[in-house]
């Protein structure tokens, strides 16, 4: 067995032991929250870099989106105005056309007005001559009857 001299040793030993635990796990405490805030600042700064690169890239895909739809506007606008200039030129061909189809038949009832003159005249000549025929054969067979009753 040991004397209590020995075991008081060993139980200050141990104490010191435990105090310099102490001091360790004290140590390693700060070490922990150190390096653990460093890492949160560092992600933190990670995080910054990354959002601003984000809002950089959609600050350029927004840029590029509008510059790519004025494009299709000005392509579109291009497009239509070359539509809208040759159907312009295709109502005026047409408009064109129909003045040329206006005097064509302008001409055509011309024609057929001086072709009705000609038919109605032609017509009122033959009529007056039936006309004159019929009254004569009246007055013939009048003057018939007339002479036949007086005879």
């Amino acid at each position: 067995m040991s004397t209590v001299e020995e075991r008081l040793a060993s139980v200050e030993a141990r104490v010191d032991a435990i105090t310099d635990l102490k001091t360790l796990i004290t140590d390693l405490r700060g070490d922990m929250n150190r390096q653990f805030s460093d890492v949160r600042e560092d992600m933190n700064r990670q995080f910054s870099d990354m959002r601003e690169d984000m809002n950089r890239q959609s600050s350029d895909v927004r840029a590029d989106m509008n510059r790519q739809s004025s494009e299709v506007r000005e392509d579109m606008n291009r497009q239509f105005s070359d539509v809208r200039a040759d159907m312009n030129r295709q109502f005026s061909d047409m408009r064109e056309r129909f003045v040329e189809v206006s005097g064509r038949f302008e001409g055509l009832d011309q024609k057929v007005d001086r072709h009705f003159l000609f038919v109605v005249q032609k017509t009122d000549r033959q009529f007056a001559w039936l006309v004159g025929t019929q009254v004569a054969a009246l007055l013939a067979v009048v003057g018939a009857l007339v002479g036949a009753y007086y005879r």
